[in-house]
């Protein structure tokens, strides 16, 4: 008998590095390749990838890639995991494809990233429909997954928006026609669940930002998500009417605005987009400037500009700071947008964002009557709530009982777990093993959870080394020990601590006889002893490190 399995590598119980697997027999197919953001713990880590490991199992046939729609967290993963993959090829919408393949091409990938010209696309048995959906960015899809062994529904991020920026409304006749058909499973968006009625248009944020851009006096400065290109757009068109040039600032936001051009999403005159170079040349009044680091993000663009260290630009008081964004969702970074407003505060600049001022954002992510409606159009047999917290998808089973839905039809998913589909029928399947994959620097992989430990107990309570110069014939101390202080006291001012320090380690060897025959036990019990004496004295915790030097 033909059996579907689902086996979700990220993307539920989390917001985000969204990536699921469809394998009908020994064939694989993978929605989307996203990637997480670190939280505050995960100190030094740039950002959170998918596990591929089940995708690396030999003996299966993965024929591709399918990406919904162009957010991070659901390309972002890409340039990390295709050379893992080999020549496995990425389809998706025109948009999705041109703002993925600069990011792939930048680390040299040579993967065929190939754009779905029509609604229809076939990889080995999955035969999958392009529904056309709307979300904070033009050019989404959701995927109909047809296969022997049933029919699955791929909502992925999404809201109904009936007045879209690009004029090109969800459409809700296929879906309804999905239903119509018989779907057997649906997988949908529950981020926005905690809101009642429907989420408001894009197009609503238009006028706040048309008012906004007309009462600057100084410069102009627009700062929000770098894939916002629908509000890009609206800020640009507010730009030109009100005789302002627009410079654009920040790696991310100037290639996403260039595939946006190239694929035809955003259309700027000529004449209107200046070289950041320009800025000075022209009075504050003429200038309008679309910046990266909405998030507060250190070192990007805006929090250069906040702090006055940009070379091309620089902020004074007159000119105004348009935020339209909030934080997203699942990271905690709230402080870091604080912090960046009270920067540009602190240094005369005007701030305008979504607590001072309404309709300068609005989700992407539809609310319960979005959530609803998506649900009776397709009719499923069973829904499987994604892109949530648990809270979000434990509201949906409570959503169930409003839609007059059976709640045990609804699958809350925890990490790990797999769903078969056979013969129609959806149930439980194995459990599999998966974690978070850290990229750090140039590191793929490298730092697990016992480096980000060391690093948060680092960060809190510092780092206490000891140099032991050891004799190997008789496991005692010969010379100086050295005591180093980091971020645990202050060397210079603690001598007693570090002197009483260098005798702890002294007693702990005084107890072992004979010649060392095991390195890594003493260096485990010497850590061990002055763990115990820096918490006896100091009531901290350091991160302990013995390095012993045969003599």
């Amino acid at each position: 008998m033909s059996q579907l399995k689902l086996i979700p590598l990220g993307g539920v119980g989390g917001v985000t590095k969204n990536m699921y697997v469809y394998e009908f027999g020994d064939d694989q197919m993978v929605v989307d390749c996203g990637m997480g953001f670190p939280s505050s713990s995960d100190l030094g880590v740039d950002s959170v990838i998918p596990d591929i490991s089940y995708l690396e199992k030999p003996g299966k046939r993965l024929h591709g890639i399918v990406l919904t729609h162009p957010h991070m967290d659901h390309i972002g993963g890409l340039p990390y995991i295709l050379p893992r993959l080999k020549d496995v090829e990425v389809f998706g919408g025109k948009l999705a494809i041109a703002m993925a393949e600069v990011r792939v091409r930048e680390f040299g990938i040579p993967n065929r990233m190939t754009p779905v010209e029509g609604s229809t696309l076939d990889l080995g048995p999955f035969h999958i429909e392009f529904i056309h959906s709307t979300h904070s960015v033009p050019n989404c899809f959701h995927l109909l997954i047809k296969t022997p062994a049933g029919t699955v529904y791929h909502g992925a991020d999404f809201k109904f928006d009936l007045t879209p920026v690009d004029n090109l409304p969800p459409d809700m006749a296929s879906m309804a026609i999905a239903g119509k058909n018989g779907v057997d499973l649906l997988l949908t968006d529950c981020l926005g669940i905690e809101k009642e009625g429907f989420c408001p248009s894009e197009r609503s944020l238009k006028k706040a930002i048309d008012n906004e851009i007309r009462d600057t006096q100084g410069k102009l400065i627009f700062t929000g998500m770098s894939s916002s290109i629908s509000r890009f757009q609206m800020a640009i068109e507010s730009c030109i009417k009100y005789h302002r040039r627009v410079a654009i600032i920040g790696r991310s936001v100037e290639q996403n605005l260039e595939a946006a051009m190239k694929t035809g999403f955003i259309k700027i005159p000529a004449g209107v987009l200046i070289k950041p170079q320009q800025i000075t040349n022209l009075p504050a009044n003429q200038v309008a400037i679309i910046v990266a680091g909405s998030q507060g993000q250190s070192g990007s663009a805006m929090h250069r500009l906040a702090n006055n260290e940009h070379r091309l630009a620089r902020l004074k008081k007159g000119d105004k700071v348009i935020i339209s964004s909030n934080a997203i969702p699942g990271t905690g970074n709230d402080a870091d947008i604080f912090d960046l407003m009270d920067t540009l505060y602190k240094n005369g600049i005007d701030v305008t964002y979504s607590g001072t001022s309404e309709n300068l954002h609005v989700s992407g992510h539809g609310y319960r009557g979005d959530i609803a409606l998506l649900a009776q159009l397709v009719k499923p047999k069973h829904i499987i709530p994604i892109g949530g917290d648990i809270r979000h998808m434990m509201l949906y089973k409570k959503l169930a009982t409003d839609m007059n839905f059976d709640q045990e039809k609804v699958m809350i998913l925890p990490e790990g777990q797999s769903v078969i589909l056979e013969d129609h029928v959806v149930k439980e399947g194995p459990k599999f093993e998966t974690k978070n994959v850290y990229v750090d620097g140039l590191g793929i992989g490298d730092v697990g959870t016992v480096v980000l430990r060391d690093r948060q107990v680092m960060s809190e309570d510092g780092i206490l080394i000891a140099i032991v110069p050891l004799r190997r014939d008789n496991s005692q101390s010969t010379g100086d020990i050295e005591i180093i202080s980091r971020g645990f006291v202050y060397q210079k001012e603690s001598q007693d601590l570090i002197r009483d320090a260098r005798k702890e380690v002294q007693k702990c060897l005084k107890d072992i006889k004979g010649p060392v025959t095991d390195w890594g036990f003493l260096r485990k019990k010497i850590e061990g002893q002055l763990e115990k004496f820096a918490f006896t004295h100091t009531q901290r915790r350091p991160l302990v490190i013995s390095i012993l030097i045969e003599v």
